[in-house]
């Protein structure tokens, strides 16, 4: 069972399982009434089975289709025919306890899947270096059609093709096609609603994709630019970065499935993200570490590769004794 559901309880109540109960007794006494599926679900409710997530959401789909069923004839004591195949069928999925109980379950399921969605939310800062380079990080004044002029925030939020990220155990570099969600427009699936954020703040938006933040991916990397909003964080944002008291930027982002490589350089592992699937924020941030909440969800991403590549020299060097140990440790 996936370790976000560690905290749901899937095994059946009392309720669901006197129902089940009751559904093979009237299955037995009357000989008819629901499928093989139903009376082996049956069987392990009234067992008291702890059931998989995958079940408890068959379940609850299950009663949805077959709600209407209440409405035919003998479904309820004293009706002729009572109890109908529908009402038999529906004690074997555990009856309305049943419905409850697994509609209980996917609205947690539901609510710990948006929470991981949360959890799996990276953060990358960039920070000017010290060569003389561009900055990663400006403000330029403009021209508007009224001859008046207008102060923009502009900014690197990440470079390509460079170990521009130290997570302690290994490095992080993003590929060139990681920003596909922005170069390429056609065939999202969803609009790209990215905000400019100062130090990911919602408290503080500064901008918002495609209004006011323009982004866009050139050699250097994906580069962001937005108006310095009339706000008092705003101003005070646009004079730290001209002083050169904030200098960086950052993003926030969500890795798409296989989106990303590991590889071993020079002794040392490197991840290459090559897909970015949802871009949260871009913008300016103040500080210039990596808080160890931010790299928890490429650490769990390094772990799984370490463990992969011990298993595959394991594996080469017919280690058969060691691997075993290795996987039993690891309860794999």
């Amino acid at each position: 069972m996936a370790a976000k559901y560690d905290h749901i309880n899937f095994t059946p109540p009392a309720g669901v399982r006197e129902e089940a109960q009751k559904g093979l007794d009237w299955r037995k006494e009357f000989g008819r009434g629901g499928t093989a599926v139903g009376i082996a679900r049956a069987r392990d409710l009234s067992n008291g089975t702890t059931i998989s997530p995958e079940t408890a959401r068959r379940m609850k789909a299950y009663f949805d289709r077959h709600e209407v069923d209440k409405k035919g004839k003998g479904w309820s004591p004293g009706e002729d025919g009572f109890p109908s195949n529908g009402r038999i069928a529906w004690a074997l999925w555990g009856s309305d306890p049943g419905y409850a109980w697994s509609r209980k379950l996917v609205e947690q399921m539901n609510a710990a899947d948006e929470e991981n969605r949360s959890m799996n939310i990276e953060r990358r800062s960039l920070y000017e270096e010290e060569s003389g380079t561009l900055p990663l990080l400006r403000i330029e004044s403009r021209s508007k059609d009224d001859a008046t002029e207008q102060r923009w925030i502009v900014g690197y939020a990440a470079k390509f093709g460079v170990n521009s990220l130290d997570l302690g155990d290994f490095q992080e570099r993003i590929h060139p096609e990681a920003f596909g969600i922005v170069s390429e427009r056609r065939g999202r699936k969803k609009p790209l609603e990215t905000r400019a954020l100062w130090n990911h703040d919602a408290n503080f938006p500064l901008a918002r994709y495609p209004g006011t933040l323009t982004m866009s991916v050139d050699d250097v990397g994906l580069r962001y630019e937005f108006p310095v909003p009339d706000t008092t964080y705003g101003r005070d944002l646009a004079a730290n970065i001209e002083a050169g008291i904030v200098k960086g930027s950052s993003f926030s982002f969500q890795i798409a499935p296989g989106g990303e490589s590991w590889s071993v350089e020079d002794g040392r592992s490197v991840r290459t993200v090559t897909k970015i699937d949802s871009l949260i924020d871009v913008g300016p941030v103040t500080f210039p570490a990596y808080p160890d909440a931010d790299a928890k969800v490429a650490k769990r991403s390094f772990d799984a590769f370490l463990r992969s590549h011990r298993e595959r020299h394991l594996i080469a060097t017919a280690k058969a004794s060691e691997l075993r140990e290795y996987l039993k440790k690891h309860g794999r």
